[in-house]
């Protein structure tokens, strides 16, 4: 849940900044929070999980699948959805 809202506030505050410089400053802190905290975003699993397996990994295509990321997607989309745009939806 905590990854995708500070990927959503990092959109958000990007697209109110007025140049690329500025762009690039707001959207480098909730991204690197997000990375150094240890959060888990689904885009990212979809690539580093079969990567991980084809490089032969202990685990199985169903556990990475249904213990990761499904998990991890429903909250990413919880993170999204209930956390960000739906404030932002009634604020505005």
């Amino acid at each position: 849940i905590g990854c995708n809202t500070l990927v959503c506030v990092a959109i958000f505050c990007s697209l109110a900044a007025d140049d690329v410089f500025g762009k690039c400053f707001v959207l480098w802190f909730p991204i690197m929070t997000f990375a150094c905290i240890g959060y888990e975003h689904s885009v990212a699993n979809m690539f580093f999980i079969p990567c991980g397996l084809f490089y032969g990994a202990p685990v199985s295509w169903g556990l990475a699948i249904g213990k990761n990321i499904l998990l991890v997607t429903a909250g990413n989309l919880v993170g999204a959805v209930v956390m960000c745009d739906l404030f932002f939806w009634f604020g505005f």
